[in-house]
């Protein structure tokens, strides 16, 4: 038999439910209200401090957690149930001043119906049971009520486009349902296509002979001179032809058709003369033997309306009467039940100035059209309730502009205000289409311009009572701060909420979170966002309210994105955590990646990847371990937690069960996490429970150099929990804000628990006093009958066994009674300010000793061998009073039925007599504890207690035995 001696070099290893043999060195079956540090070793915890009642804080509601800076520091809230906030200051707990309200949308029935975001100073709260609604019976106006014309929803703008001679600016006006009809309502009239003059022998300038006197039968007109007869009785000396030939010329006419309907046929009538010797003349030529011998044409210019074939009519040039015949007509047949703007052509004589207000004949428009006619500029504004069509045969003339058009820069420049027009860019799709509508100068009508703009009859937007509403940090020019509950408003006071503007719900419809409950809210990219269901949706880039698009004619990279998930399973996201990759979204049973190859995120470059398939617990947030992120699963009858790391864009991240070695330990009901990256801790809680589960990682590097879970228990039922810098702040289910300082060092002379002591080499040293729920009291009277000294306490939190410790020398008084919130304490020390607060339990159960032999990474125990542990040596540092226990196996006894084990103690108490200091407390910063054992190590266990108010810490542990391989050769 061998005598040997091992050292085990620390125990920061934590927690591991495996067998003996498989625990590495430094780990423990079991650590209550420790820390295993790698710097101070297994220390006892801190204690927690109290630091104010929260008035008006109730059992039920969702609490949440603000970290304003250094300076101002850190608030935290609570969101009734019924709706009503309360916020307090954290560093002391002062209850802050509230405004505004949205008890509505904020009333809910479970903590985990609200979700929080904070963003600078606005925290985003969101009720996950909340149905997002658009604007119940809000809708964007008709294009009736946009042009202020009552039910008149059928609209079309005609453009007056030239003013030309000689052209008739006509339209027709139609139903849907309209026949072809005929213009004047016959099929025998129409348009005239031929003329002719009549027979040359009813002509006024026919001559059958050369002495008869010729003259105009209408009129009387003599045309030709008889050189036997005298003009004008005999007076006129002149013999012969009027060499003037005073009946040429030409003129434009309209024609009238008499009693018929015909209108508008205009006609050219010529007539030219010249001077030719008479076929009567004789042999002797005199000067009455010339005659005028006149040519008359006539020419068409347009046709008119309704006219019949073979009617006869009238013109008058120079005083005299020309016959002409309608020789052919072309019946025009045509849509225009609902009327007909036909007027007279403009004039054809170039020399004759017209006008648009000449051809824009608005009586006579308002008398031929059924639909109501408005003149505006160069144009008529037409509106009907029924749909009407408007055509004409003359489109370099007119512009007709209706509800839809295919070319923008088509559209009038002068139209109606409010005018709404949808373009349609493609007949094959309706995505590219898009409305506008003609904004007049000062909102009038005539000149203006075509603005982008919703369709007609589109529902608004959102109601935003059903969306998230916001708690805002206010500061007044005096520096008073308050917060206000409200929806998100602008400057002016205005719900921030943005409506819809442009396009219809297919160019640019509602987002999917409409109908649908929101599971979180979140900030990425200059985005907020909503998980919603299978779906992720961000707002616009810089406009963080806005999820509309502002136009539908591009596509905008700062447009909202709205993208969902592609999977086999279903999906439903709950939250989400930002990585250097991407967005990280968690879903129930998957894991996605929303992210872009680009630099920028837009609709055409975000992507959404499945990147992992794991449980998560929607009732805790994932959190980041500065490099990796950690998630909580709690569908098992034990919670787990994962650690992701290696995450890409592409490909599955490594996903590591950090839990692994203590599958047994963390409950599935756990529900409050919170995490210290300063310190590299993670808290693990139960709402209602005093429990709290801790992991604890250093990285140094690319390596991970401890991992170890642990246990706290506190002395009352948790509420919320949160971590601010080295400030792990607890809330009791009593309302009680109390603060737990994670790192042992002075935090402020205000809130100092360090007592004086010695070091080892006898020089004062402060050590920290480890109570929980303490408080700073100046002590009360003193009894002389029994040494007592009495101390009101009526702000504990909590239950447990009450310590007293003299801040001034580290004195600890031992609690005698209690009556009501007097506290009874052995010795005198009235008037003196004292640390009161309840002792915790510091408890270490450490594993069963092994010979152990290292190679590389690996640690093997030799478990066939003999193994009698003959002592342990305990290597303290900051340590007060400490129980080391020895259980033996087997040799217990029975007590009332129950077996009461077999336990030697070995109190390692205070400060050896030679190191003590007058007026200092009972504790040293190093020191050896011997434990004598004298047991096979199959048949003891070693625990390690300390409820002591003072330091407790283990830095290492020599176990000396005999050891005998038994005669094994190790192959």
């Amino acid at each position: 038999m061998t005598s040997i001696t091992q050292t085990i070099p620390s125990f920061t290893g934590g927690i591991s439910q495996q067998p003996d043999e498989l625990m590495l060195p430094g780990q423990v079956k079991d650590l209550l209200n420790g820390v295993p540090d790698i710097t101070e070793g297994l220390v006892k915890r801190p204690g927690s401090r109290y630091l104010n009642s929260l008035s008006g804080a109730t059992s039920t509601g969702s609490w949440f957690s603000y970290y304003r800076d250094q300076s101002e520091g850190a608030y935290i809230g609570q969101v009734q149930t019924n709706g009503s906030v309360n916020i307090w200051r954290v560093s002391d707990g002062a209850a802050q001043n509230v405004t505004g309200g949205a008890s509505g949308y904020l009333t809910h029935s479970t903590t985990a119906d609200l979700k929080f975001l904070t963003v600078a100073d606005t925290t985003f709260v969101t009720n996950t049971t909340k149905t997002v609604e658009d604007i119940a019976g809000q809708f964007s106006p008709t294009r009736a009520a946009s042009v202020g014309r009552s039910g008149e929803e059928f609209q079309t703008f005609i453009e007056l486009r030239q003013v030309s001679h000689g052209r008739e600016y006509s339209f027709d006006v139609a139903s849907p349902s309209a026949s072809d009809a005929y213009v004047g309502g016959s099929s025998t009239r129409g348009t005239v296509t031929e003329i002719s003059l009549k027979d040359p022998n009813d002509s006024p300038f026919y001559q059958p002979t050369k002495t008869g006197i010729v003259t105009d039968s209408s009129t009387g007109q003599r045309v030709t001179i008889d050189r036997n007869d005298s003009v004008n009785n005999g007076n006129n000396t002149y013999q012969g032809l009027d060499p003037e030939l005073p009946f040429q010329g030409t003129g434009i006419f309209e024609i009238e058709n008499g009693g018929t309907p015909g209108s508008g046929m205009v006609v050219r009538l010529t007539v030219t003369g010249q001077v030719n010797l008479s076929k009567y003349a004789g042999e002797t030529i005199n000067g009455d033997e010339y005659v005028a011998v006149y040519n008359t044409n006539v020419e068409l210019l347009h046709g008119g309306n309704n006219y019949a074939a073979g009617t006869d009519v009238t013109v008058e040039l120079k005083n005299v009467t020309h016959t002409i015949r309608i020789e052919k007509v072309q019946p025009v047949k045509t849509k225009l039940d609902l009327g007909t703007y036909r007027p007279h052509p403009t004039s054809f004589d170039a020399n004759h100035t017209i006008s648009a207000d000449t051809i824009l004949d608005i009586d006579q428009a308002n008398s031929d059209i059924t639909p109501h006619v408005q003149k505006i500029g160069n144009g008529f504004f037409l509106s009907h309730e029924t749909a009407f069509n408007v055509t004409t045969a003359q489109p370099d003339l007119w512009r007709i502009t209706s509800r839809e058009v295919n070319d923008v820069s088509e559209l009038p420049r002068q139209c109606k205000h409010g005018m709404i027009v949808k373009v349609v860019n493609s007949s094959e799709s309706q995505e590219d289409d898009f409305y506008l509508k003609f904004v007049g100068e000062n909102n009038m009508d005539g000149p203006g311009k075509w603005e982008e703009c919703l369709g007609p009859g589109e529902r608004l937007g959102f109601d935003t009572d059903t969306l998230p509403i916001i708690i805002q940090r206010q500061q007044d020019s005096s520096g008073n701060i308050t917060f206000k509950v409200s929806k998100p408003l602008r400057q002016d006071g205005t719900v921030a909420w943005e409506d819809r503007q442009v396009g219809d719900d297919t160019t640019n419809d509602f987002p999917t979170f409409r109908g649908r409950k929101i599971s979180q809210t979140f900030f990425h990219r200059n985005r907020l966002g909503f998980l919603c269901e299978d779906n992720i949706i961000l707002s616009q880039a810089d406009e963080i309210f806005n999820f509309f698009n502002n136009t539908a004619l591009v596509v905008s990279g700062n447009d909202p994105i709205d993208i969902q998930s592609s999977s086999t399973q279903p999906t439903r996201f709950v939250d989400c955590i930002e990585t250097n990759t991407g967005l990280l979204v968690f879903g129930e049973t998957q894991q996605f990646m929303l992210h872009t190859d680009s630099d920028s995120l837009t609709p055409d470059t975000a992507k959404l990847s499945n990147i992992s398939t794991y449980r998560y617990s929607p009732e805790t947030a994932p959190i980041s371990l500065g490099t990796t992120v950690g998630f909580l699963d709690t569908a098992g009858t034990y919670s787990r937690f994962f650690e992701m790391f290696d995450i890409k864009r592409e490909g599955e991240p490594q996903i590591i069960d950090q839990t692994k070695v203590v599958s047994k330990l963390i409950p599935n009901s756990v529900n409050l996490i919170a995490n210290s990256r300063e310190n590299s801790t993670i808290f693990l809680a139960e709402k209602g429970s005093p429990d709290l589960y801790l992991y604890r990682y250093v990285t140094a590097g690319s390596e991970r150099i401890q991992t170890a879970w642990y246990k706290w228990t506190l002395p009352f039922d948790l509420a919320y929990t949160f971590v601010l810098d080295d400030n792990l702040y607890l809330i009791s289910s009593d309302y009680k804000l109390l603060e737990l300082n994670l790192q042992d060092r002075n935090v402020g002379t205000s809130v100092d628990d360090f007592v004086p002591g010695v070091s080892f080499f006898g020089h004062g040293d402060n050590y920290q006093i480890h109570l929980d729920s303490s408080e700073f009291i100046v002590a009360g009277s003193y009894s002389s009958t029994d040494n007592t000294t009495t101390i009101s306490w009526p702000n504990r939190v909590g239950t447990g066994v009450p310590s007293a410790v003299d801040r001034s020398t580290g004195e600890v008084f031992k609690h005698k009674s209690v009556n009501g919130n007097d506290f009874v304490f052995h010795g005198n020390f009235a008037g003196q300010t004292v640390i009161i607060g309840w002792q915790f339990h510091f408890d270490v159960n450490l594993p069963k000793f092994y010979v152990r032999k290292t190679a590389g990474d690996k640690t093997t125990s030799d478990l066939t061998a003999s193994l009698v542990i003959q002592r342990a040596k305990l290597h303290y540092g900051n340590v007060g009073q400490v129980d080391v226990s020895v259980e033996l196996r087997a040799m217990g006894s029975s007590e009332n039925g129950n077996y009461v084990p077999n336990v030697v103690h070995h109190v390692f108490d205070q400060t050896p007599m030679d190191w003590y200091q007058f007026s200092t407390g009972p504790f040293i910063d190093t020191a050896t504890q011997t434990v004598p054992v004298y047991q096979r190590n199959s048949n003891f266990r070693l625990y390690l207690s300390s409820t002591h108010p003072g330091p407790a810490s283990l830095h290492s542990l020599t176990w000396e035995g005999d050891y005998t391989p038994m005669n094994h050769k190790r192959v």
